[in-house]
């Protein structure tokens, strides 16, 4: 009897709690929120997060390749990228040294592009006494052999130089004879502005001596030149200007008196001449 009492009355409790939660309404889902029922406040509905703007990637700069010198407006000329590796160099050879009017092979002088070699000249002229005592005009010649040097167009020569001269004699007229000369110079030359025209300059002792003559002599003297060349090409060349020659002799004195005597005489001579270079 107990135990029937003791069911009904958990029966009746079911019954009722039953009763109790079918008064709460459920509401439908709706935009992801809960709806409470009536007698519970809703909670507030989340506000949603802003979404951040995309942010571009970079963009690569482009590879450039430096150019030398200021760029327009001064600014500094833009580095290379890590990684460039720049072109090899292209070395060029320099232009010649030479005047814009002179087509090589013909510009300047052999010894400017430091071409020394082996020269032969021949030389011809008049000669021009002065001093005491002086001969007349008569005919001059000479032969000079020498090497130039490529790096400063000096050049060591020998020389020879021939002349006839005639002097006045008393009681006879005239008192004529051979005169030679022999001797080692230096010679420099330098063309004008890398041209095919030059200068030279020489000097350098000598030795004279005379024949057939009434009194003959022998001695030293000093030699000179100076004057202007062009070059025909690489092996020919031609020359004009002067030579000195300079000798204390006692050749060719006008009074039987002075025979003996020494005195000064210059040699004067304009010459032309041929020069072969090999």
């Amino acid at each position: 009897m107990d135990a029937r009492l003791l069911v009904v009355a958990c029966v009746v409790g079911v019954v009722t709690a039953t009763a109790g939660c079918s008064s709460a309404s459920v509401a439908p889902r709706s935009s992801g929120s809960i709806s409470l029922a009536a007698d519970e406040p809703a909670p507030p509905a989340p506000t949603p997060a802003p979404t951040p703007a995309p942010t571009p990637a970079p963009t690569p700069a482009p590879l450039t390749v430096p150019t030398p010198g200021p760029t327009p407006g001064g600014m500094p000329a833009p580095m290379p990228p890590p990684g460039w590796t720049p072109a090899p160099a292209i070395v060029r050879c320099p232009p010649p040294a030479c005047a814009p009017a002179c087509p090589p092979p013909l510009c300047g002088l052999p010894c400017e592009r430091c071409e020394g070699g082996w020269h032969i000249r021949a030389v011809g002229g008049i000669t021009t006494w002065f001093g005491e005592d002086p001969a007349d005009d008569c005919g001059y010649y000479g032969v000079d052999v020498g090497r130039s040097i490529c790096t400063s167009c000096w050049s060591i020569d020998a020389f020879w130089r021939g002349h006839t001269a005639q002097f006045d004699r008393d009681p006879i007229g005239e008192d004529g004879g051979t005169w030679n000369h022999v001797g080692i110079k230096l010679t420099f030359e330098k063309s004008f502005g890398g041209s095919r025209w030059y200068g030279w300059v020489g000097a350098g002792p000598e030795y004279f001596w005379t024949n057939d003559y009434l009194h003959d002599d022998d001695g030293f003297g000093l030699f000179g030149e100076a004057g202007i060349g062009y070059v025909i090409n690489r092996h020919l060349r031609v020359r004009a200007g002067v030579n000195v020659h300079a000798m204390d002799t006692s050749v060719g004195r006008q009074s039987p008196l002075d025979d003996g005597e020494s005195r000064w005489l210059f040699a004067v001579a304009p010459v032309i001449g041929l020069e072969f270079d090999f």
